[in-house]
């Protein structure tokens, strides 16, 4: 603090605080977040986004393939059902559906005549043709065949379905295979014995074994 030639000390002026103050805080206030600092954080929270988004994603589908796998059980237990009651054999063909631009799989319910295979006249809303999901390729075993090539549905060839669940009470045995098409890896299988019992799998294998 400056002394004054009377010997007394100076005190400082008020107002040059107050104004020196107020200067400093419109610096602070003026100067905010850089250029490249912004950049940074629309990087951050981009990538947040794009990383929250691919999970829910890949959830709903999961969800999804789960329900269509539980739903094809469902309807080979209500076709099993069928032929029971009505004693005629169900059968379901899977094949592929080449009027769609990208590959995709269906199914086709079929029923046995004494003129040989045809599309079911009853339960027709039930048994309707089963588009199956995009983006997996199906593989069909059946206990006791050759490996199973799904061709193309073509109703002027009277084919037969792959899987029969017979007037008796019976089913094929084998399981149904759902991969992953850029991997080939199992997502989901679908797995039934001679009497027609489902189980299904998540990754092929029980959860048990998790």
């Amino acid at each position: 603090m400056p002394i004054l030639a009377t010997g007394t000390r100076r005190t400082p002026d008020k107002s040059s605080i107050i104004i020196g103050r107020h200067r400093k805080s419109q610096y602070w206030r003026a100067r905010g977040f850089s250029l490249i600092e912004l950049l940074v954080a629309v990087f951050v929270i981009v990538l947040l986004t794009g990383v929250v988004s691919l999970n829910v994603g890949r959830g709903g589908a999961d969800l999804a393939l789960e329900s269509e796998v539980r739903h094809v059980s469902g309807l080979l237990a209500f076709a099993s059902a069928e032929a029971g009651m009505s004693g005629a054999d169900h059968g379901l063909l899977l094949g592929r559906d080449d009027a769609m631009s990208v590959e995709i799989y269906q199914g086709i319910w079929l029923r046995r005549y004494d003129q040989g295979w045809a599309l079911p006249r009853s339960s027709t809303e039930v048994l309707a043709p089963l588009p199956l999901a995009e983006g997996y390729e199906l593989q069909l075993t059946l206990e006791g065949q050759p490996d199973i090539e799904l061709q193309p549905y073509d109703p002027e060839l009277n084919m037969p379905p792959q899987i029969i669940a017979w007037a008796g009470g019976e089913m094929t045995p084998g399981a149904l295979e759902w991969r992953d098409i850029r991997t080939g890896d199992v997502v989901y299988r679908l797995e039934w014995d001679l009497l027609g019992r489902m189980t299904t799998l998540p990754r092929g294998v029980s959860e048990d074994l998790d």
